[in-house]
Formats: C-alpha cells, sequence, structure tokens
C-alpha cells in the first residue's frame, strides 16, 4: 500500500474529542451487536476503570517506581 506511506494522517486538535467519541462510541455499538448490551456495559465499565487507574499510577511517580520495583525480573 504505497500510497498509506504518503499520507499524512493527523487529527485536528480542536476535533480530537469527537473522533475518539465516535471511535468509543463504534466500538461500544459493535459490543453490543455481537455481545449484548449488559455485557458490553461491563467491559466498557472495565475498560473506563482501567483507564483511571493508570492516569493515577501516571499521576504519581512514587506509585509508579513502587510499582515498578514489585514487577522487576529478578537477576540470575
Amino acid at each position: 500500500m504505497a500510497w498509506f506511506k504518503n499520507s499524512n494522517w493527523s487529527i485536528p486538535e480542536e476535533h480530537s474529542g469527537e473522533v475518539i467519541g465516535a471511535i468509543a462510541g463504534g466500538v461500544f455499538g459493535l459490543l453490543v451487536i455481537i455481545a449484548g448490551f449488559w455485557r458490553a456495559l461491563a467491559f466498557a465499565i472495565f475498560v473506563v476503570i482501567g483507564f483511571m487507574l493508570g492516569r493515577y499510577v501516571d499521576d504519581h511517580e512514587g506509585l509508579k517506581a513502587v510499582i515498578a520495583r514489585r514487577f522487576r525480573r529478578p537477576r540470575y
């Protein structure tokens, strides 16, 4: 796909929320069609919780260091 290499894909900053919302709505709609409303809603809730936890960890450097130390691979 040579045409794709030369394209300059970017989302204008003033419309980034609209684009992300449209993509999220489309994904949620597909999940409702495939899995049903309640399963899709449960999945969406877990995604939001994961996003919020990830943002919390990113905002607190000390917590990030504790998690990194906890899951660091041991040296043999």
